[in-house]
């Protein structure tokens, strides 16, 4: 029929198909996201069973959207890529991120609670904070603005490339605290084999955020129900369960 349709008819078959495509190409392409994140072991891992590897798809699933979670270990890339677009978001940053990068939008329902620690060997402060641990020699990571910002001037302090010359310094001795993330340094421990003490309260406990790019605003507030129900139904705590067997007591990662 269509081969002896007019030019006329023709013509108004493909204009009402591409009207079509282009109705659909949207809804499509919101059907499957990709977020970033920098964090690494047990937060995301290469088998991509991490606590956020896994909660990322189980979260936008619930919406009836595909989501796939990248590590991006290169930072301010990251930011810039969701900020663009070319991500459709980032996962675990701190609240703020909206003031310098107005196309992405905070998701209000923090994913998770990061508790930044002092570590040692069984040397330490009774009880942890800022002004005790500057009487220790410490090391941390090159760049953590946490510890740049709030660690007070103190008896000596080597900083680290990495999260593994952070700990060889510290089961070599050449440190008594290593200062770093609750979870990441529960993790670099038992793969270096050393039995490491976290020191109590933690130094800092700072609320982490998923971000959406603008196209995706629609979507904001029902993923922040949507990750308060998982908190709520227990699904979000299971998770936690699962990524961080064996590191310890179970998951605080909540405010």
């Amino acid at each position: 029929m269509a081969l002896n349709a007019p030019k006329a008819v023709k013509a108004l078959i493909l204009c009402c198909a591409l009207a079509v495509a282009i109705q659909i190409s949207p809804a499509r392409a919101a059907e499957r996201m990709t977020l970033s994140t920098g964090m690494a072991e047990p937060w995301t891992n290469q088998e991509h069973r991490g606590f956020t590897d896994l909660l990322i798809p189980a979260l936008f699933k619930r919406l009836g959207i595909e989501a796939e979670l990248v590590v991006n270990k290169a930072s301010a890339r990251a930011i810039t890529l969701a900020d663009d677009g070319i991500d459709d978001g980032i996962a675990a940053r701190v609240e703020g991120l909206e003031t310098k990068f107005p196309n992405l939008i905070r998701v209000q329902e923090p994913i998770f609670v990061n508790d930044f620690v002092a570590c040692s060997l069984g040397q330490g402060p009774a009880q942890a904070d800022w002004q005790s641990v500057s009487a220790y020699r410490a090391s941390y990571i090159i760049g953590w603005q946490i510890f740049d910002n709030n660690l007070k001037p103190g008896k000596e302090l080597l900083l680290a490339k990495d999260a593994e010359q952070l700990f060889s310094l510290l089961k070599a001795k050449k440190v008594d605290l290593a200062l770093h993330e609750r979870w990441q340094a529960l993790w670099q421990a038992r793969e270096a084999g050393m039995k490491l003490t976290i020191l109590e309260p933690p130094l800092a406990r700072v609320k982490m955020f998923i971000y959406l790019h603008r196209k995706h605003a629609a979507l904001v507030e029902r993923v922040a129900q949507e990750l308060a129900a998982m908190k709520a139904d227990g699904s979000y705590q299971a998770i936690a369960k699962q990524a961080f067997k064996g590191l310890g007591k179970p998951a605080r990662l909540e405010p």
